[in-house]
């Protein structure tokens, strides 16, 4: 029952089938297709532009800190909100871009952590409190490797919205979401599916109503 992979490759299957139409679940089903593509390509590209390794080995001590952005090595100068990027391989980095991304992570994953006596809005208050401090504290590696992180999400962002620009992803599903509502209210004009589905459970409650009656006279009884 809980076995997701019938249902996996059921749809694989379903969707393989549909990308051979000429219609509009074809387009929808070509345009998941190479959006999947698209998305691993540039995922990777994303990881190479914002790499996190220099910095997860500086903050264990194995290797030396790499400054992210990247400065001129004056202390004084190193100011995250400042940067321009100067050479053409200089990373693109946006202080205020990457400094909410990180918030949004921090509250995401702060209030998906369940703590006794604390409820979900302050986990999510703390971790994005916690990554906001990591993000814009300067001189150590862990800002770097927030600052980091922050530009990949922005990255990845970014990345999704061109995807949708370019194959129309959102307006496809949109179109074919419109014919499949249509279908099933033809489906339930000419079958009458809501009202047999509404009695098969009005029937079920009167018959569990009725059994836990006879079952609360029958104690009195007793």
């Amino acid at each position: 029952m809980n076995n997701p992979k019938p249902l996996s490759q059921i749809l694989c299957i379903l969707f393989f089938l549909m990308g051979f139409l000429r219609n509009d679940y074809g387009e929808l089903s070509r345009a998941l297709g190479l959006a999947l593509i698209l998305t691993i390509r540039r995922t990777t590209n994303v990881r190479k532009r914002y790499p996190t390794a220099p910095h997860l080995k500086a903050l264990l001590r194995a290797g030396q800190r790499k400054p992210f952005p990247p400065l001129d090595g004056d202390d004084e100068k190193e100011n995250p909100w400042r940067y321009q990027p100067v050479y053409n391989d200089d990373p693109d980095f946006r202080m205020p871009y990457a400094l909410i991304a990180m918030v949004l992570v921090g509250s995401i994953a702060g209030g998906n952590i369940h703590l006794p006596l604390f409820p979900a809005w302050i986990g999510g208050i703390g971790g994005a409190a916690l990554l906001a401090f990591l993000t814009v504290s300067t001189g150590s590696s862990r800002g770097d490797l927030a600052r980091a992180m922050g530009m990949r999400v922005v990255s990845l962002a970014e990345e999704a919205l061109n995807i949708n620009k370019d194959l129309r992803v959102f307006r496809k599903v949109g179109t074919v979401s419109g014919l499949i509502f249509d279908k099933i209210l033809i489906i339930d004009r000419k079958h009458r599916v809501k009202d047999r589905i509404i009695q098969g459970f009005t029937w079920i409650y009167d018959k569990a109503s009725n059994t836990a009656a006879q079952v609360q006279a029958d104690i009195k009884e007793q």
